[in-house]
């Protein structure tokens, strides 16, 4: 990998991650502030509701992730009127899948929220309004894919990293405007929600149109182009509506046996977990443009090692920021949240552990690079059969009784088989090593984890069994110094410090 390369990984990585905690700290008191003003229910209501919309999503993340493979590709060559080409067919595909969606969420999805969902019969209404307004924001994203795929391809992090600050802010906004607001609040949250998102799409759009040539609307007809598109996203079909199992659907089967009080719990534990991985996943966006353009110029022994690279840092990036969450979980969410829906508590830890799992297995990575062959069909068919398990395998565990959490431990065990799956196809397909991605990410990851994970565990157990906040300074500052340390000198090269060192310095100057 050459050294513009991680230069630029280094600065981008940089751009989301600092930015990253600021967003970090509002968005998790938002969601207290939300959780607060609407209940334990309308908040239950609000996420599930939420989650039919998402389901009929399998077919645009399909075709995001082919936008992103064919415009990159299209840049590293250098040919400007076929990146035109991909873009406008890609934003025309997206725009007729739009309405293809509106139409199953307005017959399938209705019907679904009115007659199988479990909802007081008094907030039927209200669920209602919420639908509608997911169904017209969904409809919105989804022809915002081609924007957002440009600006991975051209790798403007720094824009990502402030509009996801203007973002948390209004979203903030929002929430503080409940508090003022006399008539159903549950309502007024999922119109304002919706009009926010059309304003962040609209600047999002017109940044692309005014900085990149390639982003433009054009109806044109280029059959080898259309086919290429839609027989790439066709393919990674199968990874969609595995993934959509795995998340939206567990959300439902929740909400068939316990109600929406169960789907607030896990819709606490998804808000934490989706903040502390929004670390790693920021420095997954900086790296996917690398990844595939390695492929893309026959460099596969660079490809590889960055993989490898970016699968390290970015489980020790997630356990930086998780280790002391999930050893203060209950006191933060004490402090967190007004009420704390029953089962939360684990539903966090576990879907935390779950995420810890993923990137020490390389998930983001794998994927990535399989996408960048284009070589997809059985690796999408096989991995995506595995994840679609879960939710079989979580109904099962369901009627059997074994309790909520149960779902958690089923999204584990079969997390763990497709990742381990999804590695062998990059052996086998690309030529990818167990060797190298033993010495290079496991050894120095569980090292890591054996010597800096026991030391604030003890430290909790013997000192702090039921911290205040002093006992959450310690375990934090403890649970910090030692991953990093840990990290620094046992996970980390030297080559890999010094580049780290440079970055970070070069950064500092800046300022």
């Amino acid at each position: 990998m050459s050294q513009i390369d991680n230069k630029r990984i280094a600065k981008n990585t940089i751009y989301l991650y600092f930015r990253m905690i600021l967003t970090l700290i509002v968005s998790l008191y938002t969601s207290r502030v939300v959780l607060a003003e609407l209940g334990v229910i309308d908040y239950g209501i609000f996420n599930v509701v939420g989650s039919v919309v998402v389901m009929f999503s399998f077919i645009n993340s399909s075709m995001s992730t082919s936008t992103q493979r064919f415009l990159t590709y299209e840049l590293v060559k250098g040919d400007l009127n076929k990146l035109r080409s991909t873009f406008a067919a890609s934003l025309n595909v997206h725009i007729f899948l739009g309405f293809i969606i509106f139409l199953l969420a307005e017959t399938v999805g209705l019907w679904f929220v009115n007659e199988k969902l479990v909802i007081p019969p008094e907030r039927m209404t209200a669920a209602n309004i919420v639908y509608q307004s997911s169904v017209l924001s969904f409809f919105i994203g989804i022809t915002q894919v081609p924007y957002n795929a440009s600006l991975i391809a051209h790798e403007k992090m720094d824009i990502y990293a402030y509009m996801s600050i203007f973002e948390v802010t209004g979203k903030l906004i929002i929430s503080l405007a409940l508090g003022w607001y006399g008539g159903d609040k549950l309502v007024f949250f999922a119109v304002l929600v919706l009009l926010f998102s059309i304003l962040v799409r609209i600047i999002y759009r017109t940044y692309c149109y005014r900085q990149y040539k390639e982003c433009r609307f054009m109806l044109f007809w280029d059959r080898d182009l259309y086919k290429s598109l839609t027989a790439f996203a066709g393919w990674n079909l199968f990874g969609s509506i595995a993934w959509l199992f795995r998340g939206q659907g567990l959300n439902i089967i929740l909400n068939m046996f316990y109600g929406p009080a169960l789907n607030a719990a896990k819709g606490i534990a998804d808000r934490v977990s989706h903040s502390v991985t929004g670390f790693i996943r920021n420095f997954n966006v900086a790296m996917k443009p690398q990844i595939t353009k390695n492929y893309a110029v026959g460099d596969i022994k660079s490809m590889e090692i960055l993989c490898y690279r970016g699968n390290k840092f970015t489980f020790l990036l997630l356990l930086l920021i998780a280790l002391p969450a999930m050893i203060n979980i209950e006191f933060i969410l004490n402090v967190w949240l007004v009420e704390v829906p029953a089962y939360s508590v684990g539903f966090v830890l576990l879907i935390l552990t779950d995420s810890l799992i993923d990137v020490l297995l390389g998930t983001s990575q794998f994927i990535t690079a399989m996408m960048a062959t284009g070589k997809i069909k059985n690796y999408q068919i096989v991995t995506g059969m595995i994840i679609m398990l879960v939710l079989p395998v979580g109904y099962l565990l369901l009627s059997l009784d074994f309790g909520p959490l149960s779902i958690a431990y089923a999204m584990i065990g079969v997390s763990i088989v497709a990742d381990i799956t999804r590695f062998l196809f990059c052996k086998y397909q690309i030529g990818f090593s167990f060797r190298r991605l033993f010495s290079i990410v496991w050894l120095p990851c569980l090292a890591t984890v054996s010597v800096s994970v026991p030391i604030p565990f003890l430290i909790k157990t013997f000192l702090f069994p039921h911290s205040g906040w002093v006992g959450f300074a310690v375990n934090c500052i403890v649970s910090l110094l030692s991953v990093s340390f840990s990290g620094w000198f046992i996970a980390m090269t030297k080559e890999e410090r010094m580049a780290v060192s440079t970055a970070v310095a070069n950064k500092l100057k800046k300022k």
